[in-house]
């Protein structure tokens, strides 16, 4: 894997608007804000991962694995509410893992709305555009970039798999690694949300291995908000002919295959970054994927997300708890026996404080009561 460095405006902008370089923070703050949705805070630097807070209705969508959806447009009015909340409206950076619906479809809203710029595959940056962000304000990544955000803060973009069952016809739809060729053009009515539409996957998924400095020492995680056990050591092709043999058209729409597993992207982010195990993995993680990653990544902790499901209104709160996901079966089992640290969180701007010793919970009562979130169930 070519590895490449890369210096985006993200950390220009935080140098620019510091008057003097501050002392290293005591620690990284992590905030869930659903989904795989995160507010990440490094020092004066603040990054948002993914930000999908609208909710689009089920209804909306028609076909298999989500592939078409009547024309939608983010809900601006909960965005800003939250950025409210949040008690700091500056974003320095927007992270997507991928571009379906549930990770990219606010990404222009916080842009346009925080001065954020994008980092993420093509098909965000198109989505990005189309939503009237200029070119200039989003970088596409492949896998491979090393990408300081901030004067404490440094990622290495990692090429990894979107889920699926690829035995299935409508695995292999969610798998596809299908990236938009064009600027989409939106109607009056927004963007089209369907996977075989405006919001393909882009071209798989992006994992992102994240160092930070903190006064004790560096910290280092990884963030990911998909993937599948199976094609996470060995690739399956998924080609035009899949499609065309069920008349699916694609549209602006381009197969970006790749034939280096996951794996292996990830073993070699790790070693250019001189580890041989992490901090913290934030990511969705069913048992079988666990079971795959934990060899290669070694974290010290682990924080489930993408499991509280795609349609519940954000400000209702957490639908369910983490041990009624169905996917959670031996999960926690598991970790326990590799001595990882396991934590589920409990209600959406749940905090916690990443430093050299580990992570913790941390209480987030004024966040949470300006959004209206009650207890957890």
């Amino acid at each position: 894997m070519r590895l490449l460095w890369t210096v985006t405006v993200c950390f220009l902008l935080v140098s620019a608007t510091a008057p003097a370089r501050a002392a290293a923070p005591e620690h990284v703050r992590l905030t869930w804000m659903s989904v795989s949705n995160w507010l990440i805070e490094v020092g004066p630097t603040r990054i948002i991962m993914d930000g999908y807070i609208s909710r689009i209705p089920e209804s909306a969508f028609s076909g298999p694995s989500f592939a078409y959806a009547e024309p939608s447009l983010p809900d601006t009015a909960a965005i800003q509410r939250v950025i409210e909340a949040l008690g700091n409206p500056r974003i320095d950076c927007i992270l997507t893992g991928h571009s379906h619906f549930d990770h990219s479809f606010d990404v222009a809203t916080w842009a346009r709305l925080t001065g954020a710029r994008i980092i993420g595959a093509r098909s965000t940056c198109l989505q990005a555009v189309a939503q009237g962000i200029r070119d200039a304000r989003c970088t596409a990544v492949e896998g491979g970039e090393v990408i300081p955000l901030g004067p404490y803060v440094s990622v290495r973009v990692v090429r990894w798999n979107h889920s699926g069952d690829t035995t299935t016809f409508e695995g292999k739809l969610l798998h596809a690694p299908l990236e938009l060729t064009a600027t989409p053009t939106p109607t009056s009515a927004g963007l089209r949300p369907g996977i075989l539409q405006d919001f393909p996957n882009g071209g798989g998924a992006r994992a992102y291995l994240f160092t930070a400095q903190t006064a004790a020492g560096p910290v280092h995680w990884l963030y990911s908000n998909t993937g599948n056990a199976t094609t996470f050591s060995q690739p399956v092709t998924i080609d035009e002919a899949f499609f065309s043999e069920r008349e699916l058209a694609l549209d602006s729409l381009d197969i970006a295959e790749h034939a280096t597993p996951a794996r292996e992207h990830l073993r070699a982010a790790l070693t250019d970054a001189g580890l041989e195990r992490v901090d913290l993995w934030l990511g969705f993680s069913d048992r079988p994927l666990a079971e795959a990653v934990h060899p290669v990544l070694k974290p010290k902790a682990h924080i489930p997300h993408h499991w509280d499901g795609l349609f519940s209104p954000f400000f209702d709160g957490v639908p369910y708890a983490y041990s009624a996901f169905p996917m959670s079966t031996g999960v926690s089992d598991f970790w326990e026996k590799q001595q990882v640290t396991f934590l589920p969180p409990r209600q959406y701007m749940d905090a916690y404080m990443l430093t050299p010793t580990g992570v913790r919970p941390v209480a987030n009562p004024a966040v949470k009561q300006r959004l209206g979130l009650s207890a957890p169930p």
